[in-house]
């Protein structure tokens, strides 16, 4: 009996905090209680591979001749990988998501996913690539998927239309990352994506790129070059928003932009990689010079791109 006293005096001692945390709350406490609000995910890479990337018309033009499927791609000049890579990625997540639903107060629901960049990652590169305009025979299709390289060479079907000859990196500003902010269903903040952090600059080395307008290889060619003109902040993407509205996708800002200093140079028109001696349609080729403009700043920009 006295063994059976000593046990229960322990269990009582043992337990005593958890019967206390499981006391009955009243209203006051209760109200000052809060929960976990939302789920919150956090991916980590350290870069992103694919081959190519494309946008497919399965009907062409209608009542033209221009009737048949065909694409622009995304790729490599070599059939190499085009490669995303997360300038300080390392164990931990690359960026974190934080999704949550609500009714609002017009009892509209809606799903919101806050997706940011962590604070260790500090920029993001992409590996040198180049559009093409796809024909036919290699537009990949539902139940095929085709490539537009032979080896390592472009199928006859395939017209190289821009080029970008070097990786082009983005800087993030330090504690201000870009982030975004997508709502989907009823959108109280007015926009599917609302873009918020800053960036410091875009291809701040330059970025060489050529435009190529025929077969002939005839076109144009420059480095682009995009900085912050506001070094400490950066360029502000807090008012810039994207979304679907019955028109078709839209892109654009609210109210000025911060500012922005770009510059074009080595600006050459004619056959592309050719050099200056060369003659084109009885003319050489001709670098312009370098072309640019410091704190650059947009007003209530609108794109909206529409199907046909």
């Amino acid at each position: 009996m006295k063994k059976n006293k000593i046990l229960g005096c322990i269990s009582l001692i043992c337990f005593a905090p958890m019967i206390m945390a499981m006391q009955p709350m009243d209203d006051q406490s209760l109200s000052a209680t809060t929960g976990q609000d939302g789920i919150n995910i956090g991916v980590g890479m350290s870069k992103v591979q694919f081959n190519q990337i494309s946008l497919i018309d399965t009907n062409g033009i209608a009542n033209t001749s221009y009737g048949s499927r065909a694409g622009m791609t995304l790729a490599s000049t070599t059939n190499t990988p085009v490669t995303l890579n997360f300038s300080g990625a390392n164990n931990s997540p690359t960026f974190n998501i934080v999704v949550d639903t609500d009714a609002g107060a017009n009892n509209k629901a809606f799903a919101n996913l806050a997706i940011s960049f962590a604070n260790q990652i500090t920029g993001l590169t992409l590996s040198p690539f180049s559009i093409y305009l796809v024909g036919t025979n290699s537009t990949s299709s539902i139940s095929s998927s085709k490539s537009i390289f032979t080896g390592t060479s472009l199928n006859s079907d395939i017209k190289e239309l821009i080029r970008v000859g070097s990786s082009v990196n983005v800087n993030f500003i330090s504690g201000n990352s870009p982030k975004m902010n997508i709502q989907l269903g009823n959108a109280p903040q007015g926009h599917m994506i609302q873009f918020g952090g800053a960036i410091g600059s875009i291809c701040s080395g330059g970025c060489p790129i050529t435009l190529i307008s025929d077969n002939s290889g005839a076109g144009a060619s420059f480095t682009v070059a995009l900085k912050a003109n506001d070094t400490t902040n950066g360029f502000l993407l807090n008012n810039f928003y994207a979304g679907i509205e019955s028109g078709g996708f839209v892109f654009g800002n609210t109210g000025t932009s911060s500012k922005l200093d770009a510059s074009l140079s080595t600006v050459t028109l004619g056959t592309t990689g050719q050099s200056s001696s060369t003659v084109f349609n009885g003319i050489q080729n001709g670098p312009i010079g370098n072309i640019g403009a410091v704190g650059a700043s947009v007003t209530d920009l609108k794109v909206k791109i529409s199907g046909m």
